[in-house]
Formats: structure tokens, C-alpha cells, sequence
């Protein structure tokens, strides 16, 4: 197992348990460690791309063992999902409003950028797992209808009271518009493989995305290059 994605299990583990008594911690424990592997594993490989067996085995956890905490494997699917998507909105909303004004060119880019492309396990859940809901059950797809319906939420009120400043009906359209070429660009980008075409789509629809808001292109601060990170509560 690498070390960022180490990082990254043991930040969604922290983020996901609440604080309770010692036996019941221990379970806890190894109950968020098992749903946030899950989470990043699913980001990294698709929801179906890594077993039970080997998912216990990189926990260094008994096969046995994932029983004392889920009755099935849908069952860690939906809590995986879940935490993958909310991880994922709430590092959206730490992008968009970290500052006193919404903040739509500096979040663009940062969706964008190489770094997003190539960081899967730590990612945006939607990008990495929308092609596997159509295929899943209807309880799946409504997990993914819901985040982003927030998340369009998010993005249209940053429109609205920020430079962009859009009329809502103006700002929910833009803020479709938008998520729809972000999702896509970086399924796009990744299908490729590392390469100038990849480059070029990240490029090209960063740039088109920032003129569509009239706030043209951000130079990359310290923020933006940063690794991407899971939220910290």
C-alpha cells in the first residue's frame, strides 16, 4: 500500500469516527478504517475492483473478520460510497468559500489540475465513480443523485453571490453546465493516460470555464498546488 493512500485512509478514518468508550472505540476503529480503505480503494480501481479478501489482507485484518462489522458487502458499499461523497463535497465547499468572496476561478482550477487527474484515492468521488452507477442499484444512484444535487447547490450559490454574481435560475444553469464539463474532463483526462491530449482537455475546459463565468484565467498560487487532501473536522 503507498503512502498517500495510507494518509489518506487513516485521514477518513479520524474524520469519520466520533469519540466513545474504550471497547467500543476499538470496533469503531477498525469498522472506519475498513470503510475509508473502501472508499479510496473504489476511487482508485471502481467499486467492483477490489475483493473483500484482498481489501481485509491490505488492513492486514482477517477475511473472517469483515463480518463482525457488515452483514454483506453492500452493506460496505453504501457507508464506503457515502463517506467518498461527502469527503469529496466538503473538500468542494472548502475551495469554493475559504475566502471572504466565493471563490469559483480558484476551485476550477484546482479541479483541473494534473494533480487532481492523477490523485484518485484522495479525488472527487463523482469523477472517479460515476461510470459504475448505471450498473448499481437504484439506492447507489440515489447516494450520487443527492451529492450532486448538493453540490450543484454549492457551486450555483457561489455563482450567485460571488463576482460572477448570476441571477438563480441564471446560476443553477451555469453551475450544471459547469459540473458537467468538470466531471467530464476529468474522466476524460484520466481515460487517456498521462499524455498531451490529457493536457489539453484539463487546459482547454479550464480555460473555456473561466471565460464562461467572465473571471478569465487564475494564476496557480501555493493553495492550488497543493496535494489534495481529505477534509478535516
Amino acid at each position: 500500500m503507498s503512502i498517500n493512500i495510507q494518509i489518506e485512509i487513516r485521514a477518513a478514518a479520524l474524520w469519520y469516527t466520533e469519540p466513545m468508550g474504550h471497547s467500543q472505540a476499538s470496533k469503531a476503529d477498525t469498522h472506519a478504517r475498513l470503510v475509508a480503505a473502501a472508499a479510496a480503494r473504489f476511487k482508485e480501481r471502481g467499486i467492483d475492483g477490489i475483493s473483500l479478501a484482498d481489501l481485509m489482507k491490505d488492513l492486514k485484518l482477517t477475511h473472517g473478520g469483515f463480518y463482525k462489522h457488515f452483514n454483506s458487502r453492500d452493506e460496505l458499499v453504501t457507508e464506503a460510497l457515502q463517506l467518498a461523497l461527502a469527503q469529496s463535497g466538503s473538500a468542494m465547499r472548502e475551495r469554493l468559500f475559504d475566502r471572504a468572496k466565493p471563490d469559483v476561478p480558484g476551485f476550477v482550477d484546482f479541479y483541473l489540475d494534473d494533480s487532481h487527474r492523477s490523485g484518485r484515492a484522495a479525488g472527487c468521488a463523482v469523477a472517479a465513480l460515476a461510470g459504475d452507477a448505471p450498473r448499481k442499484s437504484a439506492e447507489v444512484q440515489a447516494q450520487f443523485r443527492a451529492q450532486i444535487e448538493s453540490n450543484l447547490g454549492a457551486l450555483s450559490t457561489a455563482l450567485e453571490t460571488g463576482d460572477a454574481g448570476l441571477a438563480s435560475a441564471e446560476a443553477r444553469a451555469t453551475a450544471l453546465l459547469m459540473l458537467s464539463a468538470l466531471y467530464g474532463a476529468l474522466m476524460m483526462a484520466r481515460a487517456v493516460g498521462d499524455s498531451p491530449l490529457s493536457r489539453e482537455v484539463l487546459q482547454s475546459v479550464r480555460k473555456q470555464l473561466l471565460n464562461l463565468t467572465g473571471q478569465g484565467p487564475v494564476k496557480k498560487t501555493r493553495l492550488h498546488k497543493q496535494k489534495i487532501t481529505s477534509p478535516r473536522r
